[in-house]
């Protein structure tokens, strides 16, 4: 079987759905299919198209595009995607979907299964262009699909993919972690540690970094913040974090290598997600922090409270307030924040990326 996955961003890349996407192609070759991701170059675009494979586990192609952030139209795709017996879209992907979509209607791909990530929030013209694309394109782009995936559905209820929830297409397969790589460890805190990990970029103001950063300035001095993530805001975060007065006791540590951010999760005592924004749809590292037994605490979000619950809080979006009276009630009851760092771990145990992909198998072959 040839898999062919399609994604606006793949892996060195920092994002979600391009980890998620690696994660199925790796582990789609391992049963022995014939698996590869492809997405646009991230530097100057080359006459032929660049392969090249981040591990050795998953295969990644990287095709010549005119490309605007996470917008991109592939030069090559046809090629590629001709002898597929599966393609597999992660959406939102602008101008590439719609091409794909009309591949199929055109019966010039066998088989079109999408992903549906999340809805595209931005504000100024990139909301209004997410706007017309959902209310013009989007429905004629999804009933091409033979097979609709959902990481929940509760995100699936509460967005614009609502009208498909309980259609015969339409299937919830939530992402997975690495249970055996994101493990507890024993190790006895010196300090009391609160952690995040979100890009820290003009494109993803909706991390909620500041809203991390104003709860934490309201916990005694003897809590530390541990922030994981890069990007050309990351200054200006600092900087509020001096603001604040609580640059002493804020980490900012960079993106980390795989390795690094398990130690990261397990150095800290809990983990937040303080997104402002549906923009979040499920939340991989929220998982990943439940899986290294650390209790979470997250914002009522469609999707991400799914991930959440039974493993932590979940506090008012975009609320420094109650997301500081959260981890203080966590920072003063230790048996309690000890009992939920058991179920989040039992929780996480659940979503393993070998059930993930048996039964992503099994959708393929409806």
């Amino acid at each position: 079987m040839k898999v062919v996955h399609v994604c606006c961003v793949a892996p060195p890349e920092a994002g979600g759905m391009g980890a998620v996407a690696y994660q199925e192609v790796s582990r789609l070759r391992k049963l022995g299919v014939d698996a590869v991701l492809v997405a646009p170059q991230t530097l100057t675009p080359s006459p032929s198209p660049i392969e090249l494979s981040s591990t050795g586990e998953g295969s990644i192609v990287r095709l010549p595009a005119v490309r605007i952030g996470n917008v991109a139209r592939m030069f090559g795709l046809d090629k590629i995607v001709k002898d597929a017996d599966v393609v597999h879209l992660h959406y939102p992907f602008y101008f590439t979907s719609g091409l794909i979509a009309r591949w199929r209607r055109q019966n010039k791909i066998k088989k079109l299964v999408i992903t549906l990530h999340m809805d595209a929030t931005d504000k100024g013209w990139r909301w209004l262009a997410a706007y017309l694309h959902r209310t013009l394109f989007q429905k004629r782009l999804l009933d091409s699909a033979d097979v609709l995936l959902v990481s929940t559905l509760d995100y699936a209820q509460n967005s614009s993919f609502a009208p498909w929830v309980g259609t015969p297409k339409l299937h919830e397969l939530p992402f997975g972690v690495d249970t055996e790589a994101f493990r507890p460890t024993n190790a006895q805190h010196p300090a009391f540690v609160i952690g995040m990990v979100g890009v820290m970029d003009r494109a993803h103001p909706f991390k909620g970094v500041d809203v991390f950063l104003r709860a934490l300035a309201k916990l005694p001095n003897h809590v530390q913040g541990l922030l994981v993530g890069d990007g050309d805001r990351r200054k200006d975060y600092e900087l509020l974090a001096k603001e604040l007065g609580i640059s002493e006791r804020t980490k900012f540590v960079g993106r980390l290598d795989r390795d690094k951010l398990i130690e990261a999760f397990q150095s800290m005592d809990v983990f937040a997600f303080p997104s402002t924004s549906r923009a979040e749809a499920f939340g991989l590292v929220l998982l990943e922090a439940m899986a290294c037994g650390v209790p979470v605490i997250a914002s009522d979000l469609p999707g991400v409270r799914a991930v959440a619950k039974d493993a932590g809080l979940i506090v008012p979006i975009n609320d420094s307030d109650a997301l500081a009276a959260g981890l203080r009630r966590m920072l003063e009851d230790q048996a309690w924040r000890q009992s939920l760092a058991l179920a989040a771990r039992e929780k996480a145990e659940r979503f393993g990326w070998q059930n993930h992909v048996t039964k992503l198998m099994e959708l393929y072959s409806l």
